[in-house]
């Protein structure tokens, strides 16, 4: 009979073999909702920092450079504004970022330290070293684009990371996690011969499940660090720590099996 709910692995699984051992013998397919459930747990506060952020740039910087740019009209591949002048598009320290300028006065990013350049007819991209990528305006049918529809684009932007963040992050997440507990149970099955018992494939994947909880908290306080640790680092020590909670869990569920038959 299972011991343990499914929230219990949530810090069980950092100390207690007993976790491992319910896990194990009596959960079954409960570990695949257990692996459901952490996710969006830990994928809760990530997502109200990530909302939180694009909340306050939409309300708060959005608007500066926003209001800096012009009404902007295209039709049969021309640009043009409803300034007579051009528009340098600056940051909060005045470093330019972009020039829109239809009347020809820059025509080419030699004219301008800006890394974006739009002219009438083209867009200069500025790459690494002297690279320069310039691509036509597309030829298509008459549009315009004004600080209205920008507003109403910013407005859009911060509804939709509030709406499907959160649920794209669980899946794409429930997705990876699950092929990579296949992977550590396809592994563990080394472990067990060298502990000198055998496991059932479907046990190992259990207690996959279980002993990446660890690596997955850790993983969240990680990503909301100021300062994060460098991926070269981080992700080998998750790897190391989710398959020695792996060996650990299965060394408790042979033991116990042991005590079991003796």
């Amino acid at each position: 009979m299972r011991r343990f709910s499914l929230l219990h692995p949530l810090w069980m699984a950092f100390y207690d073999g007993a976790i491992y051992e319910d896990a194990a013998r009596h959960w079954r397919n409960r570990t695949f909702l257990y692996l459901l459930l952490l996710l969006a747990l830990t994928w809760i506060p990530f997502t109200l920092q990530m909302q939180n952020q694009v909340d306050e740039w939409v309300s708060r910087e959005a608007p500066f450079y926003i209001d800096q740019v012009p009404d902007l009209s295209l039709s049969g591949g021309e640009l043009s504004s409803s300034s007579s002048e051009p528009t340098l598009l600056r940051d909060r320290d005045g470093t330019v970022l972009a020039v829109i300028d239809p009347t020809g006065r820059y025509t080419s990013l030699e004219d301008t330290e800006a890394p974006v350049l739009v002219t009438r007819t083209q867009i200069f991209i500025r790459g690494e070293g002297d690279q320069v990528d310039v691509t036509s305006l597309p030829d298509g049918p008459p549009e315009t684009l004004t600080r209205e529809d920008l507003y109403i684009i910013a407005d859009w932007t911060r509804s939709l990371v509030n709406t499907l963040l959160f649920p794209i992050l669980l899946v794409l997440s429930y997705a990876y996690r699950t092929v990579q507990t296949l992977l550590y149970a396809y592994v563990a099955s080394f472990f067990t011969a060298s502990a000198g018992g055998a496991l059932p494939y479907r046990t190992l994947l259990n207690l996959a499940i279980i002993a990446i909880t660890p690596a997955i908290v850790l993983d969240t306080v990680h990503m909301l660090m100021e300062s994060p640790l460098p991926d070269w680092f981080w992700w080998p020590a998750c790897v190391l720590l989710s398959l020695g909670y792996l060996r650990f869990g299965i060394r408790v569920t042979l033991d116990a099996e042991r005590q079991a038959a003796a």
